[in-house]
């Protein structure tokens, strides 16, 4: 309401948009809507990326695109573009690393079940630590 206010305080000869209020507060809910804008789309990202499967792979998605194809909602075109997509991304992806191979025989390596080696014999020595005098001097006042 105020708004109309401010148009008609002035009369129809004098611009409106030559008032800096008006212009500042055009401005501010040009800004405030346009970070509404990408807090929205943040956030949409987000919750997509929140809501994908972390596991699926070539296959799952090569076979929904199959369905999709069979069922007429893809068309030829389409169908190929995904496909080569899909065998890009397949061909792109590490090798996970695989675990070593047990032992045929079965028994555990002896060298993974050793104990540690026992520390270096003799005393420690620390260079930084205070040194302590091993005796003590006698009492003051006896002789």
């Amino acid at each position: 309401m105020w708004a109309l206010a401010l148009l008609a305080a002035e009369g129809p000869a004098d611009d409106p948009l030559s008032r800096p209020e008006l212009l500042y507060g055009i401005a501010g809910l040009v800004l405030a809507l346009l970070g509404g804008a990408i807090a929205i789309s943040l956030a949409d990202r987000w919750r997509k990326r929140a809501a994908a499967p972390a596991g699926v792979d070539g296959t799952d998605m090569l076979t929904t695109y199959r369905d999709m194809y069979e069922h007429g909602e893809l068309t030829d075109g389409e169908y190929a573009e995904l496909r080569r997509r899909v065998a890009e991304k397949v061909k792109n992806m590490p090798v996970p690393a695989r675990p070593p191979a047990p032992d045929p025989t079965g028994r555990p390596d002896p060298a993974k079940l050793a104990p540690p080696a026992p520390p270096a014999a003799g005393p420690r020595h620390d260079p930084d630590a205070p040194t302590v005098p091993t005796e003590l001097p006698p009492p003051a006042g006896t002789a």
